[in-house]
């Protein structure tokens, strides 16, 4: 019982604690994975935003160098060859004038080059010699509009293995006339992707039709994504995005980890593939989850403290329940001497009631302060009995010393009184016309002895004796305490 009562409660415990656990958790996953979610597409607009400011502040550079005097000079040079020096002086110049930190930009250009009105490239920084009539119009789309329309632009080239951001603007002669264009680049490197990473606090990639260009994430990352980008079931999303539409919020699993990913083109690039991945890791974005692990630890504390508490409660209720259950069955195998003594709140009742029930089958009256026979109801009348109950003792309370039949009583060897005490006794209840048929003689005795010996214990005599009484046509038993 005690296992019973103990393991209900810590089962009840268990069951709450972790159905707790599960809803909290569960809630806590879904509400920020959603939040993920929606915050990796707002990350992915602050990118493009951050990406059409840049180019708008690299577009604002070079049509500021483009308008120089040192740049239009190179079109005013007569030669070819004196034109490619004074294109690369120039080119060298700008390149150099973009590494001021004051320029707000990212160090060194990948490359600065003086464009001619068909396209074709003059000089370039770091080689005078390299590159030199090279057409950029199909290379570069946003040359061929500069060149068309004198509005400087920015844009994406993909110059053999290297993306580049480029802005291209026109270079005018002294009427307005476009003779040329001024070509500055800036790799779209992992320093540049990290750096952007930053801002939008997300990892940042940028990505061609056939593989990843550069990240901030950590290599393994990166390799375990470009599959993942360019084999089922991403790489019908990568395809379309690379194309202008931009994807929904993916998931995948990295390295064992998983992450959620939003896919987009670069804005405002037209004529090259070239595109972005906003990148976050779900279990870091989610981890404030793991304060549902609290409820676990509170369910042990509770568990713990259950388990205790269940124990002591079962131990003040079983114990009780077990002496009553060993006294009662000393009673049942003949010991009439016994009594519950349990004064528990919860079974001190309970114990009074059964200690009533034992004195009336073992035909024992209890007694008021007074010394007065009481009946297990309470009230002061005699116990009458029948052939299926015991004998009673009288109303008028117990007999001293000094009663005159004291003396005689005491002096009767005991199994001459006690069957004599039967024949006065059968012989009253007939007197009064009860049937006494079902009264044997030895139960008569055996319960008469009990009730002595209560008496005996309760009055400290040395002897206690019965006559029969017949008053009012009931018929008891009056004890005589003999000290």
């Amino acid at each position: 019982m005690r296992l019973k009562l103990i393991a209900g409660n810590i089962i009840v415990v268990l069951l709450v604690g972790l159905g707790s656990y599960l809803v909290v958790r569960t809630q806590l996953q879904t509400g920020l994975s959603r939040a993920l979610e929606g915050r990796i597409d707002e990350d992915s607009e602050l990118f493009e935003r951050s990406w059409r400011a840049d180019g708008a502040r690299l577009v604002e550079g070079v049509s500021d160098r483009a308008s120089s005097t040192q740049v239009r000079y190179v079109f005013t040079a007569s030669g070819e060859q004196k034109r490619r020096g004074r294109a690369f002086s120039a080119a060298q110049k700008v390149s150099k004038w973009f590494q001021d930190p004051a320029r707000g930009r990212r160090g060194r250009p990948h490359i600065v080059a003086v464009i001619d009105e068909t396209g074709r490239v003059i000089a370039r920084d770091t080689d005078p010699n390299r590159m030199v009539g090279q057409s950029l119009l199909n290379a570069v789309p946003v040359l061929r509009q500069v060149l068309a329309s004198g509005a400087a632009r920015y844009g994406i080239w993909l110059d053999q293995d290297k993306l580049v951001q480029v802005a291209v603007a026109a270079v005018r002669n002294d009427e307005g006339g476009v003779v040329g264009t001024l070509l500055v680049g800036y790799d779209l490197s992992n320093g540049f992707a990290q750096r952007e990473a930053k801002l939008i606090g997300h990892d940042l990639l940028f990505i061609t039709s056939d593989k990843i260009y550069s990240t901030s994430t950590s290599v393994g990352v990166r390799d375990a994504l470009q599959q993942a980008l360019y084999s089922a079931p991403l790489d019908k999303a990568t395809k379309s995005a690379l194309q202008g539409k931009r994807t929904a919020p993916w998931k995948t699993p990295l390295r064992g980890d998983d992450y959620v990913g939003v896919t987009a083109s670069l804005p405002d690039v037209s004529g090259v593939e070239a595109g972005y991945v906003i990148l976050a890791h779900h279990g870091k974005s989610t981890e404030l989850a793991g304060v549902a692990t609290m409820i676990l630890w509170l369910t042990l504390l509770g568990l713990i403290g259950v388990a205790i508490y269940g124990f002591i409660v079962a131990n003040n209720i079983m114990e009780p329940i077990e002496r009553m259950e060993d006294d009662i069955l000393a009673v049942i195998n003949g010991r009439g001497d016994v009594r519950l003594e349990i004064e528990t709140a919860e079974l001190g009742g309970l114990s009074y009631r059964v200690n009533q029930l034992i004195n009336l089958f073992m035909g024992v009256a209890e007694e008021d302060e007074e010394g007065r026979a009481v009946t297990s109801s309470g009230g002061w009348d005699a116990i009458s009995t029948n052939s299926q109950e015991l004998p009673a003792t009288s109303s008028s309370g117990p007999v001293q010393d000094d009663d005159p039949d004291a003396e005689a009583l005491a002096a009767q060897p005991e199994a001459q009184y006690y069957t004599q005490l039967f024949r006065d006794y059968i012989a009253a209840k007939q007197s009064v016309g009860e049937d006494v048929s079902n009264i044997p003689e030895d139960r008569f005795i055996e319960r008469l002895r009990g009730n002595a010996e209560h008496l005996l214990k309760k009055h400290g005599a040395r002897m206690v004796r019965f006559k029969v009484e017949t008053i009012g046509g009931q018929v008891s038993l009056k004890p005589v305490v003999i000290h």
